[in-house]
């Protein structure tokens, strides 16, 4: 259980760091504030955060995502493929989700949503290279 944990820590802090970073530069690029989305958790806590707080939240969640996955590559390696599409839903229905409950507003809600799903998928299959390759 120590190795899944470990393995889940390093897998789920690399790949929210790297979904983080794209994020930002699309943001940086286009102006399109899939990284405000991204780490948007005023609607849980009033008052106003730190960005270091909401990312170290975000990295988190990446973690125990990570663990989840990895729980399930071990244990029951079959159920890895229809765990992964229920969590690439939920997180492509997060997009409208927190927009609706959120402050964040994407202008281009077209682009940032065909953005918002192909980093995610993106970010699952790096889950599940590290989980391959021995991670």
């Amino acid at each position: 259980m120590i190795r899944i944990l470990i393995s889940s820590v390093i897998i789920g802090t690399v790949t929210g760091l790297a979904l983080l970073l794209f994020f930002a530069y699309i943001q940086m690029l286009t102006g399109i504030r899939l990284m405000d989305l991204l780490l948007d958790i005023d609607f849980i806590y009033a008052g106003s955060l730190s960005l270091m707080t909401e990312i170290l939240l975000h990295l988190i969640t990446s973690i125990i995502i990570a663990l989840i996955l990895k729980t399930v590559h071990v244990h029951k390696r079959w159920w890895y493929l229809p765990v992964v599409i229920m969590m690439l839903l939920i997180t492509v229905a997060l997009y409208f989700i927190l927009q609706w409950i959120g402050a964040i507003s994407i202008s281009d809600n077209s682009i940032g949503f065909i953005l918002w799903a192909i980093f995610h998928i993106g970010y699952f299959e790096l889950i599940y290279y590290m989980h391959k390759s021995g991670y």
